[in-house]
């Protein structure tokens, strides 16, 4: 388990002054990051070590969106291994430790020298000690089904600014490229500010490349596809409410 404490800055909040959610996705990256630089595993240490880690799926329940100046604690914790893939909750709290977001994330081991998942190695692991569930979310289910009915939402070629340094699109650009899309369609989308978000990873996207864009809805939920001119899908994106909130 790993916590770190923040103040919301005016950089990271819209026009209501809420943190935007692509603020929202980097705080959380940043919680992991972090986690394991202070554990000794750092992102230029995996690269030692010939490994990175993945993102394959988000599953996101918002509550509240933090506001301008408002002070939080960000936290995360691993808490379960299996092959080539990894859980991670995610959470961030108000300053009365009451949860305004609760996350599970699955990544994968990628093995940097032969680009292909790996199986996780005992010494990535050792570093963190005893891992624990923290939230008892339900079980992440990764697939995303897509509507029978997809409308066109244009295309869009990936700038330098969203790339990271597994030199492919980071894994918030798309939830924040999916509810600008949704907002801008003629159907309308109103201002997020709760709810749940499902992501779903498929393909990673590079300098350069055509995103092209589908969306729809299906069970009451808003759904972007982010694919290739080929159909290949980078990645899947659900946008709801959440029942259980």
């Amino acid at each position: 388990m790993y916590e770190f404490q923040e103040r919301v800055r005016y950089s990271e909040t819209d026009e209501r002054g809420r943190m935007t959610l692509l603020s929202v996705l980097n705080a959380l990256q940043d919680c992991s990051t972090f986690h394991l630089k202070d554990v000794g595993l750092s992102v230029e240490e995996l690269r030692k070590q010939g490994r990175s880690w993945l993102l394959s799926a988000w599953d996101i329940r918002i509550l509240r969106l933090p506001e301008l100046y408002e002070s939080i604690t960000i936290g995360t914790s691993p808490h379960s291994f299996h092959g080539i893939l990894a859980h991670r909750n995610f959470w961030i709290k108000d300053s009365g430790e009451c949860f305004l977001l609760r996350a599970e994330s699955e990544w994968f081991s990628l093995d940097t020298e032969r680009m292909r998942p790996a199986r996780v190695k005992a010494e990535m692991l050792t570093p963190f000690g005893e891992m624990r569930d923290v939230l008892h979310l339900p079980e992440l289910v990764r697939r995303i089904s897509l509507p029978d009915q997809l409308h066109d939402g244009g295309s869009f070629r990936v700038m330098r600014q969203q790339i990271d340094s597994n030199h492919h699109v980071n894994n918030a650009q798309y939830i924040a490229l999916s509810l600008e899309l949704l907002q801008d369609s003629p159907e309308g989308f109103p201002a997020f500010s709760r709810g749940r978000i499902r992501a779903e990873y498929q393909k990673a996207a590079r300098f350069g490349d055509l995103l092209c864009t589908r969306y729809g809805e299906r069970e009451g939920r808003r759904i972007v596809s982010i694919q290739n001119p080929e159909g290949e899908v980078f990645c899947n994106v659900e946008i709801g409410e959440d029942p259980e909130a």
